[in-house]
């Protein structure tokens, strides 16, 4: 019985990890405002931070890969926001090579590491100063495969509650 207790603990804290290791967290700087990041990111140069979001695109240079993020909230988990709100754009960039492949447009990624200033460029035909930060660590959320949703015929109101579901607008006379 213990032993099973200690699996399904096991279990439970591994589904829990957070994707930036503990020791990266305890280094990061609490007086880092995000809104001020993205607002003056030469402020901010040579302080460790956390940030989040959905690659834009990846470009490879020889002796490195920036990855232009779209920023999003990150939970106390590591879990990413899923709405739509963002600060704006900014650039892990890798000393190496990252294959954009991997790293590709839509997929979420985390990092940690130092504000090392910022980089004009453009989106569309806009003017943008991104905040640029070197990681540290740098994880892929795993990619989930969209499948439909599952509508069982046998209990149409099971995740909707009674009265809403897909057979909501049916009527039965009889």
């Amino acid at each position: 019985m213990r032993i099973l207790i200690f699996f399904a603990f096991l279990i439970f804290m591994v589904g829990c990890v957070h994707p930036i290791s503990d020791k990266m967290r305890a280094t990061l700087d609490p007086g880092v405002s995000v809104i001020g990041l993205f607002e003056s990111p030469e402020v901010y140069v040579g302080r460790k931070v956390m940030l989040a979001g959905s690659i834009v695109q990846t470009r490879n240079f020889p002796d490195r890969s920036e990855i232009e993020v779209v920023q999003k909230a990150i939970d106390s988990y590591g879990n990413l926001d899923t709405g739509d709100a963002t600060l704006g754009r900014f650039i892990f960039r890798h000393r190496g090579y990252l294959e954009s492949e991997v790293y590709s447009k839509g997929r979420n990624i985390i990092g940690a590491g130092v504000v090392v200033g910022s980089q004009s460029g453009k989106i569309g035909d806009r003017d943008y100063l991104f905040a640029v930060i070197e990681p540290e660590e740098l994880n892929l959320f795993p990619e989930y495969p969209d499948t439909p949703y599952y509508y069982d015929p046998f209990y149409p109101y099971y995740f909707y509650g009674f009265g809403y579901g897909h057979h909501h607008h049916r009527h039965h006379y009889w």
